[in-house]
């Protein structure tokens, strides 16, 4: 076992526990490579929703499928072992381990980095030679309380680890140049149509001095920006993520949190919120985040329906005064906020009339990107028993074709505003052309989110430049560096 290939489906958590299965995988002498150079593949799967069901399925299918090229030692199969973790397998764990090809099933509930472990020592005990001695090293690992959770009929009855196991990153993270730095994990809030609390139960919050030890790490491999994500980040630092169960008259965790990073951390010059509940933007975090410069103005708040009652029939903790209040915050407190949001299209029961009320807050919100999407039922969710007030398609996705022109309008718009101003990018990745030389065209990511491409003039991924805004049309920001200008724009 000498190289994997990792693939990731789903959210930044996903993506950061990706980095650190990888970081898992390496310290164990194994190099990361392309999939069909790889004698283990591992898909980290999604269950968000029945389409991201699906597209884990096709993908562990597609990885079963991939032949090992000759160059490389296969196993005695002569297949490479596939291994499948996260949110699918974890709630399809049976229909996962039923898949033709697939080795291993890692679930949440599973002490991920030590069933790693101990999957990597059983396979060099069996792909030794008959007569060869096994290495103390390679040999499994036995402890009784990992026996217990990989028992599938026990999974659940015993304190979940699951990824907690997995090691602090302290490389910089191989497939972006924003840093994800996951601080939470978990919910309990129980939205109607949402199956994590199911997958990841148990809330649970990381220590603010690993957290700061993480975030100096990042910044010390080369990231200039981290990007805090959670299953539930408001609920950093609360054993529970129902506000109602929170203890009052203390200071916001999260706010600590984020004042210690801005203050603590040597050379951070961006800092990210990857998403909010209306929530928590409370007075002490709005201080906070308004405190630094290291801040980025850039907020996603997901609001999912203007309708009251349809936002107490998803058992979400807000209404729409509540939203439009923190929307007024957010533009009081910022210059030119980015807000971006999560919508549902078609909710059971949602009428026109409740439709026109999410309108509302669509226009008086400007949101400059909407992850807008059609309801899909997801089996073991309450709402997916519902079914006499599922809207027809034809209804939703004409709902769902209107928030979308409504969005590139207000995507044009905002970014509009910027023509002949300079501001901070960072560099993203680019792909090489069909010859392999380097692109004629970068891009990157602005402060406030919006993406901005210009002339390759030197610029290499993970460099924040400042870029003029020359031109926007309907898809692009396009734009000319100003070297002049240096990196005093890093909050721009």
């Amino acid at each position: 076992m000498r190289t994997f290939w990792l693939q990731t489906l789903g959210c930044k958590v996903n993506h950061y526990e990706s980095e650190q299965i990888a970081a898992v995988l390496r310290a164990a002498g194994l190099t990361e490579t392309d999939a069909a150079c790889a004698d283990l593949r591992i898909v980290n799967t999604c269950s968000i929703t029945t389409e991201a069901a699906s597209k884990s399925r096709q993908s562990i299918r597609r990885a079963v499928r991939l032949p090992v090229l000759q160059s490389v030692p296969a196993p005695p199969s002569g297949r490479a072992r596939v291994v499948v973790v996260g949110c699918w397998a974890t709630s399809n764990r049976p229909e996962a381990a039923l898949l033709p090809g697939v080795t291993a099933v890692i679930t949440h509930h599973d002490d991920v980095a030590a069933r790693l472990q101990q999957l990597l020592a059983d396979w060099k005990r069996q792909d030794l030679p008959p007569s060869a001695p096994l290495a103390p090293h390679a040999t499994p690992l036995q402890s009784p309380s990992l026996i217990r959770r990989t028992n599938p009929d026990k999974v659940l009855a015993s304190p979940p680890v699951g990824t907690r196991s997995l090691p602090l990153l302290h490389q910089r993270q191989s497939h972006q140049q924003r840093a994800f730095l996951k601080i939470q994990d978990g919910c309990d809030a129980r939205c109607t149509y949402c199956i994590i609390p199911t997958l990841r139960p148990s809330p649970w919050s990381k220590p603010p001095a690993d957290v700061l030890q993480e975030a100096q790490r990042l910044v010390d491999a080369g990231h200039v920006e981290i990007v805090l994500t959670g299953i539930f980040l408001g609920a950093y630092g609360h054993a529970t993520a129902l506000r109602r169960r929170q203890e009052p008259g203390r200071r916001q965790p999260l706010a600590q949190l984020i004042e210690d990073l801005c203050t603590r951390v040597r050379g951070l010059r961006r800092l990210r919120l990857s998403s909010l509940e209306p929530g928590d933007l409370s007075d002490d975090l709005l201080r906070t985040l308004q405190s630094h410069g290291q801040v980025v103005p850039h907020f996603h708040l997901p609001l999912q329906s203007g309708s009251n009652r349809l936002l107490k029939r998803m058992n979400r903790q807000y209404l729409r005064d509540d939203y439009l209040r923190l929307l007024d915050a957010a533009y009081e407190g910022f210059d030119r906020p980015a807000i971006t949001t999560d919508i549902i299209v078609g909710f059971p029961g949602e009428s026109d009339a409740e439709f026109a009320q999410t309108l509302d807050v669509v226009q008086r919100a400007r949101f400059i990107h909407m992850h807008a999407f059609a309801y899909s039922a997801r089996p073991g969710t309450a709402a997916a028993r519902w079914q006499r007030d599922f809207v027809p398609a034809p209804i939703a996705n004409r709902r769902l074709e209107l928030l979308n022109r409504l969005a590139q309008r207000f995507s044009f718009e905002y970014r509009a505003q910027f023509i002949g101003q300079s501001v901070a990018v960072l560099v993203e990745r680019d792909e090489a052309d069909a010859s392999g030389r380097v692109p004629m065209i970068r891009h990157g990511r602005s402060a406030r989110y919006f993406d901005v491409q210009f002339p390759n003039t030197g610029a290499s991924p993970g460099d924040l430049v400042a870029v003029r805004v020359d031109e926007v049309t309907q898809n692009q920001t396009l734009g000319t560096i100003e070297p002049s200008r240096g990196l005093e724009l890093a909050s721009a």
